[in-house]
């Protein structure tokens, strides 16, 4: 009798440590699974985002291709449908968020009028929001030269480097990721 209870107790002892040890692996997998969609996700935004940046042009009424390039907000040109005409594109920072605002010409003559502004998250979950994610640099760029002054002169803009730290759900995660990258336009290349 007393050897069974022994058996009995050992096998559920060793129920209970395999059914925790499972609960730890499923939390585990989906911790792994949330980061790798979160990368992934975040990795395209900023494949499309930096293609935009790439393809800027003058807008459809001869504008320069940047409009503005400050520390939070960088707003160019670009046409991004393939329609032929630039549409106006802005990314700035919203709490934690990266937005990304679309504005397409209109009416005839053209114009740009931003109250029809489209706005979509481009990146969700930036963590430690900072308001400066983007700096410019001019023609004198090394990939350790000094940034322009905010906001910065858009015709002397070569270069645009963007950063920040995000992730899906920060608060259960080990650590969010930091993001950084350096575009050239076609149209504003380095001479």
């Amino acid at each position: 009798m007393m050897e069974s209870i022994i058996v009995i107790s050992l096998v559920g002892g060793l129920v209970l440590v395999v059914a925790s040890l499972r609960s730890n692996l499923s939390t585990l997998d989906q911790i792994v699974s949330q980061r790798l969609q979160s990368r992934g996700d975040i990795d395209q935004a900023i494949q499309i985002m930096s293609t935009e940046i790439r393809s800027a042009g003058p807008s459809s009424l001869g504008a320069y291709p940047i409009e503005k390039a400050d520390r939070g907000e960088f707003i160019f040109y670009s046409d991004i449908d393939k329609d032929g005409l630039f549409e106006r594109v802005r990314y700035f920072i919203s709490t934690s968020t990266i937005k990304k605002g679309v504005t397409k010409p209109s009416g005839n003559p053209l114009t740009y009028t931003t109250s029809t502004e489209t706005q979509s998250t481009a990146v969700a979950s930036v963590v430690g929001v900072s308001s400066t994610i983007f700096s410019y640099y001019n023609s004198d760029y090394t990939g350790t030269s000094t940034a322009l002054a905010y906001p910065a002169n858009p015709t002397a803009v070569k270069v645009i480097e963007y950063y920040f730290y995000a992730d899906v759900n920060a608060s259960t995660s080990p650590t969010p990721e930091f993001f950084s990258g350096a575009v050239t336009s076609r149209n504003l290349r380095i001479q």
